[in-house]
């Protein structure tokens, strides 16, 4: 009994799977036979289709310009073109400015230091101006004392009979040198008086003559200073100035002499 059993049920599985693969085949036929039929495109179609394409070249799109961004990289540019600008007017300015700086600083220095070298020769002139006179008030003191010996012993001297008679004999020689080469004009008259200032050297030579009083007579006045210049040298001035310079410098190197017409040779 249980065997008929198996039997029976492996039969009913059997039909159900042969049931549903009729059915299946029945559905899958249906579906297919429905369907409309595609039809293939023609050949020639396809190869014009590819002949257009290959003959027209694709036209590139241009590029879209961000017309912003570019407005605002140029604004950029021109702030960054500004600053570097900006800096190196900057750096210009400050090198100016060290440089006037500079040049100022040199010019304070060296004023400063003429003004230092100024005050240093002004210094050193007034100390020179300062021992120059202490030099001229010593030698002035030293002359002064020389001088006032020496006249104390002029003093002496003149006061000798021998000084006084010594300038005596030195007048007459004078007097007695122009006389002998004295050329009396014919105006000259007697009693007339020209007085002359004669100059000597050491040396007994005249080195000037001039009338300090006219007689009144141009032709007299002249007629002494041309004796005067005939004579030239006179020896015994000469020989007192060598034997008593003290009393040729005080006495004779200046000579006041008045010459008269009837004092010299007709």
């Amino acid at each position: 009994m249980s065997v008929n059993k198996g039997f029976y049920a492996l039969a009913i599985i059997i039909s159900l799977l042969l049931h549903g693969a009729l059915i299946a085949a029945i559905t899958y036929g249906w579906e297919a036979s429905s369907m409309p039929e595609r039809k293939p495109m023609p050949k020639f179609v396809q190869a014009k289709l590819v002949t257009i394409e290959a003959a027209t070249p694709k036209k590139k799109l241009p590029k879209k310009v961000d017309k912003i961004k570019q407005r605002a990289e140029r604004e950029a540019e021109q702030k960054r073109k500004a600053e570097v600008e900006r800096k190196r007017r900057a750096a210009l300015e400050q090198k100016k400015k060290l440089e006037a700086e500079k040049k100022r600083k040199a010019k304070v220095e060296a004023d400063r230091k003429a003004q230092a070298e100024k005050a240093r020769r002004e210094k050193e002139q007034q100390e020179k101006a300062r021992k120059e006179k202490e030099l001229q008030e010593k030698l002035a003191k030293e002359r002064q004392s020389s001088f006032d010996e020496a006249l104390q012993d002029e003093e002496d001297l003149l006061d000798a009979p021998e000084a006084e008679q010594a300038l005596a004999s030195v007048s007459d020689a004078i007097n007695r040198h122009i006389a002998g080469v004295w050329s009396r004009p014919p105006s000259a008259r007697n009693g007339m008086l020209t007085t002359v200032k004669i100059n000597f050297v050491p040396t007994g030579r005249v080195v000037a003559a001039n009338i300090i009083e006219s007689s009144g007579n141009a032709a007299y006045d002249r007629s002494v200073l041309t004796a005067i210049k005939k004579v030239e040298v006179f020896p015994e001035v000469a020989e007192l100035a060598r034997e008593e310079p003290v009393i040729f410098e005080r006495e004779v190197r200046t000579t006041i002499v008045n010459f008269r017409p009837e004092d010299l040779r007709q």
